[in-house]
């Protein structure tokens, strides 16, 4: 597995999807218009939802996400018939966890020594 670098969006709908599955347990599938919902709150922003899905494939080829189609609405019956339903995969979990504990660890703080002056 090669090296990407994972933008804002995409850390946040990993984060996203590991809060959900923290709360109402593993293996729950998300719908892609509820994640960029909740990801545009979360940064502040509009995100275009042909961008959104493009980053969240890219997550899914890197072995972040799975990808799964929602057919005959068997997997969420609020969800469109031809919305994408995602996953995080062990790797993508284990990413989630470490950026959520890095988060959540506060800033170091430097405090600049005072120079003592020479006589």
């Amino acid at each position: 597995m090669t090296s990407i670098r994972i933008s804002a969006q995409q850390k946040n709908a990993m984060l996203t999807i590991n809060f959900i599955e923290l709360r109402y347990g593993l293996h729950i599938p998300i719908n892609t218009s509820y994640l960029r919902k909740k990801v545009e709150l979360s940064l502040c922003k509009e995100i275009s939802p042909n961008h959104f899905l493009v980053s969240l494939r890219t997550l899914a080829e890197n072995g972040y996400l799975v990808y799964q189609p929602n057919t005959e609405k068997a997997l969420n019956a609020n969800a469109k018939e031809n919305e994408s339903m995602w996953q995080l995969t062990s790797t993508g979990r284990q990413y989630a966890e470490t950026l959520h504990s890095a988060r959540l660890r506060p800033k170091r703080s430097y405090n600049r020594r005072k120079v003592l002056k020479r006589k």
